[in-house]
């Protein structure tokens, strides 16, 4: 995906359009004490728990910011989006491709990243090359608290608002924001807050989602953190002499200062090429965990929601979905909603795989992440790809639509076993619900739950019901 060039459409059409008079519900909000979005209820004052399952971009159908050719060619248009994203409640949107007939969906806006290097490109002096990066993370760090800074945000956030697709929205904050968004070093926590500040003090209803990093094996922030221990500061140059030498011959040659929170590289460098370190699972857990609950802590002024997307390690090792949550807890506490991503197009799938194994795969991640305590769930859709697993996606999902009363029950217990995760649900009724998981996927695990007639768990398999 071309991040890049999405962000900076969405930017151009926020400059250049006209507002668009849709009409739906406006989104109203509040936070729970256990981890939930509240959303209220239609015609009423009263809120209720709110699942996020959202999408970006519709395998499909082609968002246009144009107007359909004709009666017939909008009538079309509108069934092919109603039926692609039947089983979703939100959906990335452009500025300026939004339709009517999209206004029952939450649109989700995600202007940042243009917006902040739009300003750092304006900064004199900075060097480029390979690593230019690293010099304009620490540029907008020193700039972070400047008036300049908050009046160029104050103004571009002001074209946001008057620009709005229609009164139900959120907002998602710069894409992997701690592995630097569309840059090779991290954007600074300070100015992830400070951006969200600005959008507060003009948007009281905002809701910002975070999606902190596409992978938990180790980034810039952390070696940053790590060096600031015993130094004042970053020195003015990036301080090569610190990480592999053969890093310096990668056309990223900041990639070798991608590190764990215990130092331990996230790359390996040989020939000028680069490849992940293979860590062994145990080793990767551990690492992952703490990498996640560090770097939560560092940006959890950054806004409301968080979540991560890592769509070949899930696949790779399914329990990660769980541990990622745990760990996003554990930085962030347990009253901040989390929404996880998912890979809803087959981006990690394997070519001799079918997209209905490959489905199972993802289902048993989304279940296990709910396990743990997530909230909500957002998809990926790589759209070099043809939509078969799209498709495949789909029926899934609208199974998960009518399980969520049960998700949104209380939660009496929650047991996890390394592969093996459980939650029991109750209603206040006193009705009994079970919610498993296996993410082995080679081994049978045994369920032991009195008056739970199910034993065993088979690879991947996600069990449901009531007893």
């Amino acid at each position: 995906m071309n991040k890049k060039m999405v962000f900076n459409s969405i930017w151009l059409f926020l400059i250049f359009i006209q507002p668009i008079a849709l009409h739906a519900q406006k989104f109203n909000w509040q936070a729970s004490h256990d981890g939930w979005i509240m959303s209220q209820k239609a015609g009423s004052s009263e809120y209720e728990k709110f699942f996020a399952i959202g999408t970006w971009h519709v395998p499909g159908y082609t968002f246009t910011n144009s107007p359909e050719a004709d009666e017939q060619a909008y009538r079309e248009n509108a069934a092919l989006f109603q039926k692609k994203s039947e089983p979703f409640n939100m959906f990335f949107v452009t500025p300026g491709t939004q339709k009517d007939y999209m206004a029952d969906k939450i649109h989700i806006l995600n202007p940042f990243s243009p917006m902040l290097h739009t300003y750092i490109d304006k900064i004199p002096g900075l060097p480029e090359g390979n690593d230019k990066d690293y010099y304009r993370s620490r540029a907008i760090k020193k700039h972070v608290n400047s008036p300049e800074f908050e009046q160029y945000l104050d103004a571009a956030i002001k074209k946001i608002s008057e620009n709005l697709p229609n009164d139900k929205y959120i907002y998602s904050h710069i894409d992997e924001i701690a592995l630097g968004g569309v840059g090779k070093w991290a954007v600074p926590p300070s100015v992830g807050a400070k951006i969200n500040s600005r959008l507060k003090k003009q948007d009281k209803n905002a809701l910002v989602f975070v999606d902190l990093l596409g992978h938990c094996k180790g980034s810039t922030y952390l070696f940053e953190e790590n060096y600031l221990k015993e130094h004042g500061a970053l020195p003015e140059n990036p301080p090569y002499e610190l990480i592999d030498p053969e890093a310096r011959n990668c056309k990223i040659p900041l990639l070798g200062f991608f590190h764990a929170h215990n130092g331990n590289p996230v790359y390996q460098f040989s020939n000028g090429e680069y490849s992940y370190v293979d860590y062994d699972l145990e080793t990767l857990k551990s690492v992952w965990y703490e990498n996640t609950r560090l770097i939560a802590q560092g940006y959890k002024n950054n806004g409301d929601v968080f979540g991560i997307n890592a769509f070949r390690d899930y696949f790779a090792h399914p329990v990660l979905s769980g541990i990622t949550v745990d760990a996003l807890k554990a930085g962030l506490g347990e009253k901040t909603p989390l929404w996880i991503y998912f890979d809803g197009n087959g981006y990690a799938r394997p070519s001799e795989m079918a997209p209905q194994e490959y489905i199972s795969h993802v289902k048993c991640q989304i279940y296990t992440s709910i396990i743990h305590g997530a909230t909500g769930i957002l998809f990926w859709n790589d759209w070099r790809k043809t939509p078969e697993v799209f498709d495949t996606l789909l029926p899934m999902l609208k199974e998960l639509n009518n399980n969520l009363p049960i998700v949104k029950l209380e939660t009496k217990h929650r047991k996890v076993d390394d592969n093996l995760h459980i939650m029991i649900k109750e209603s206040k009724d006193g009705q009994k619900y079970i919610i498993a998981s296996n993410t082995s996927t080679t081994d049978v695990l045994s369920i032991d739950i009195p008056e739970v007639d199910k034993k065993e768990l088979q690879p991947l398999e996600v069990y449901i019901t009531s007893f």
